[in-house]
């Protein structure tokens, strides 16, 4: 199954990363890399705790487009 991460530069030059279908997966890096890796953590365990608790997977919500963020983050990705 496939969600989408958001990423969105922060005033102090981190990345702040989360999932859309998943509010409670949320996580931070220093660099779009970073941040994914380290919000994919974060649903993972998010996922992991809502199968303990019983609770229903959430599905995809969202269509994923690919754009550049050249100004947003300095350079494409």
């Amino acid at each position: 199954m496939t969600y989408t991460a958001i990423l969105t530069p922060g005033e102090d030059g981190w990345i702040c990363a989360q999932i859309a279908e998943v509010p409670e997966a949320i996580s931070q890096g220093r660099t779009p890399e970073q941040a994914k890796t380290n919000v994919t953590e974060a649903l993972r365990l998010a996922l992991d705790w809502r199968r303990d608790e019983g609770e229903p997977l959430p599905e995809r919500a969202q269509v994923t487009v690919r754009v550049p963020i050249t100004r947003a983050f300095g350079r494409a990705h």
